[in-house]
């Protein structure tokens, strides 16, 4: 028997994947491809890529820019203070 007629053994497949029969996989976005700009899908194709942070790590940041930003405004707000005495106490 020649290499070429013997069967192919089945390729493993994950539960769940299409099977070849069933044509070219079809994403959520694929209609994308046919009705926007190139940029839109290559858009897409960069948000997939990204890793977003767990809820966890996305609260402790939360905690963190708002412990920065109330800490910037008092740090601000005297500033202002004291320069509005410094110019009340001199021209006044």
């Amino acid at each position: 028997m020649l290499r070429e007629n013997l069967p192919r053994p089945a390729a493993p497949t994950s539960p769940g994947a299409p099977t070849p029969a069933a044509g070219p996989r079809r994403g959520r976005f694929s209609f994308l491809r046919k009705i926007q700009p190139r940029f839109v899908v290559d858009i897409v194709s960069e948000m997939r890529k990204v890793t977003w942070p767990s809820f966890g790590e996305t609260r402790y940041l939360t905690g963190v820019v708002a412990f920065v930003a109330i800490i910037t405004g008092l740090v601000l707000g005297g500033v202002d203070l004291l320069f509005g005495w410094v110019i009340e106490k001199i021209f006044f």
